[in-house]
Formats: C-alpha cells, structure tokens, sequence
C-alpha cells in the first residue's frame, strides 16, 4: 500500500462548534490543527495519526444512524489511550454517560464507548489485540510493541474507523484490494448469536475495522445531506485522487452528491 492512501481525517457535523471543541479539545484533549477549507464553522483537530474536522451545521440530526453494529456504515471511531479506565473517570465526571462502561473485551483490550454532544459514537480502548487469526505477525507484533511502551497517562490518539459490511468478501475487494490495505487479523466474536467477526486492515497509520455478520444486516442511512450531524465523511489520502477513485468505482463506489463516493456499505469516502 502506498503511504499516501490511509485515512486522512474523519469528518464530523456539530450542531455548536464552541460545545464540541469543549468536548474533543478540552476532555479528550485532542490539539487544535490546520487543515484545509478552514473557515467560520470548521475547526480541525490533531488525533495523532489521523484528524478531525468538526463542521458546524445549525439544523439537521444523525440521519438515520443508530447504535446498531447490524446497520451498515460507519459504526464508530476509536482511540487509544494509556489507560480506559483513567481516562473513563474523567469522562464519567464530565457527566458523560457510557453507552459501554469500561470492560474486558474479546482479544485482551480494555474498551469503553460514550457519544459526543450530537451523539457521534466514539471508543476508547487500551492494550493490544491477541488476534485469533493473524494475517500479518510483523503487523501484530508493532502493535504490541506500541501497547507496551504507551504510558498510562497517555492521552487520546486516533485508531480506527469501524465499519459494518454486508459481505467481507466485498470489504475486501474495495479496501484490500483497490486501495491496499494490508490485512492485520481478525477477531472471532464467538459469545455473539450475530455471529460478529471483526477483520482489521492497515489504512496507512490508522486502521480499518470492517465488521461482518452471520445476521441480516441493515442498509446505511447515509446520504449527502449538508446539515447531517454526525459522520459525514471518512477522507482518504492519495497520491492521484482520481485514479484512486477510478479504482474505487470498479469495485462498486458510487459518486454522491458532495464529491464524495460512497462504497458498497454506504460508507462515505472522501479521495484527497
């Protein structure tokens, strides 16, 4: 994979920009940034390898999104942190309330999940994974490696996107294959009558967790909405955005209405 095409920044629409730069800024203490189209309503974000770009949108909601893993889409954004359960005391004074309150997951991590003002699905989570199938041992072990030497009072730093796909087969045609991202492993979810599987690719210094079911699952609400809250974009880098687009469109993207192309899940891709 070429080092220009992993994930860039992650778009999100805010209903008031000064309350959410309180929330990203000031709780998790993300830096401020610059970024392209910066302007009245935007502010960007440094999360370590990846950005934010929060967009002020005075009307509008989620779209549709819900928190069910079973609809297709973008499901969350996670970062890791040195500590979930330092850094969950000082989200729960905050008065945030956990949608997932801190716990042991499947693979050896510490997680937990809250929402942001507008209801944007975040996790936190610390320690490596024990994948049940390694794709990738150098991948895997880098990661262990970073596990270990981050400090527990490290702050947030950007992860992953999570998406949920209908078929992996088809995840894997349009990031694996048109864009490049190496396979790194996968976690069984076996105590889950969904029959939930998780795939984790390299998307540049960020990862991509493409999430498949045995279950029915649901289409993505998305749509070029200007006032969507919540996500609005994955943006990927590219040495030549429209060959990378072009590559895209084969394996079954679609053009939306704001420039962007929007995969066969309905995840929102923005090629920069």
């Amino acid at each position: 994979m070429s080092d220009h095409e992993g994930i860039r920044h992650v778009e999100i629409g805010v209903a008031d920009l000064d309350r959410s730069l309180d929330f990203y800024r000031d709780l998790l203490d993300l830096a401020p940034a610059e970024g392209p189209a910066a302007g009245p309503g935007v502010a960007w974000l440094s999360a370590g390898p990846a950005l934010l770009k929060l967009v002020e949108t005075a009307e509008g909601d989620l779209g549709g999104w819900v928190n069910d893993d079973l609809q297709r889409g973008i499901r969350h954004i996670g970062f890791k942190v040195g500590d979930v359960d330092l850094r969950a005391e000082r989200v729960r004074d905050a008065g945030v309330p956990f949608t997932l309150p801190p716990l042991d997951a499947v693979g050896g991590v510490r997680i937990a999940f809250f929402q942001d003002p507008d209801g944007t699905h975040l996790e936190i989570t610390s320690g490596y994974l024990r994948y049940h199938r390694v794709a990738s041992p150098d991948l895997a072990e880098r990661e262990r490696l970073a596990a270990l030497s981050r400090p527990r009072t490290a702050p947030p730093v950007f992860d992953h996107v999570a998406v949920t796909s209908a078929g992996l087969d088809a995840a894997l045609t349009v990031y694996r294959d048109r864009l490049g991202y190496e396979v790194i492993g996968q976690i069984s979810q076996d105590q889950d009558p969904r029959g939930f599987l998780i795939t984790y690719l390299l998307a540049g210094d960020a990862v991509l967790e493409v999430f498949t079911f045995t279950a029915p699952t649901t289409a993505s609400p998305w749509t070029p909405d200007p006032c969507r809250r919540g996500f609005r974009h994955v943006a990927i880098a590219a040495g030549d955005p429209e060959e990378a687009a072009s590559r895209l469109i084969e394996a079954g993207a679609k053009v939306a209405g704001t420039g962007a192309l929007v995969d066969v899940d309905g995840v929102p891709l923005l090629i920069a």
